[in-house]
């Protein structure tokens, strides 16, 4: 996105703005305006409580903005509902397009971002390392939104926290399901199911069911 796109997108989102930052923070944090939003953000649910854990800097957050070529984002609009809690340790950048649903406690690291169109659905608890990169098309679910119940009547698919690395970066199109684990340094091949513990380091994993596929990697932005 141009330098130009981005300043007429972040004005015309100056209302939405104003209300985001300051509906959440205190008057000393929000006249920084730590958050900020495109007027194609969709703030479809305000309840629930956002923290900012570190030095609070103008723009460290930002959402609804991105430039992945292959989306129309003109048209593509992102949406926060929150009824739970969000917390981010850094700065975090949620592409277009992006979608989040939080009745639980979901937590971004540092330099977390997502490049355009991924869904989180957060209904327990959802947790991203540092510098994690999010490609687009993901999904991620820390429950099965229906219960299953057996012939006790009894839960059987409970909810099951999820938790990404530091350093995970993630392929376009993958599903993490509850329950997941994933180490640090790790590459997620694109259009994988990831469901299970992978706590081996420095990897590349994928597929479905998801296995190692390389050994021994580092990788950059």
């Amino acid at each position: 996105m141009s330098s130009y796109l981005k300043i007429i997108y972040m004005l015309l989102g100056l209302p939405k703005t104003i209300y985001f930052n300051f509906k959440y923070f205190n008057f000393c944090d929000a006249i920084k305006f730590p958050v900020i939003l495109s007027h194609r953000v969709v703030l479809s649910k305000t309840k629930g409580t956002v923290i900012i854990e570190g030095p609070i800097k103008t723009g460290m957050i930002r959402m609804g903005f991105g430039g992945v070529r292959i989306f129309d984002r003109k048209h593509s609009r992102s949406v926060w509902y929150l009824m739970g809690r969000v917390t981010f340790k850094g700065r975090a950048s949620l592409g277009y397009g992006t979608r989040v649903s939080v009745f639980g406690d979901l937590t971004f690291g540092d330099s977390f971002a997502i490049s355009a169109q991924t869904q989180i659905v957060c209904n327990y608890k959802i947790t991203f390392g540092d510098g994690v990169l999010i490609g687009w098309d993901c999904l991620f679910m820390d429950s099965d939104a229906h219960k299953i119940l057996n012939e006790d009547k009894e839960i059987v698919n409970i909810p099951k926290e999820i938790i990404i690395g530091d350093r995970v970066w993630m392929g376009a199109a993958c599903k993490i399901t509850k329950g997941t684990v994933i180490g640090n340094d790790v590459v997620v091949a694109t259009n994988s199911c990831v469901y299970g513990k992978h706590k081996t380091s420095n990897c590349v994993i994928g597929g479905n069911p998801v296995r190692i596929i390389k050994t021994g990697i580092t990788w950059e932005i």
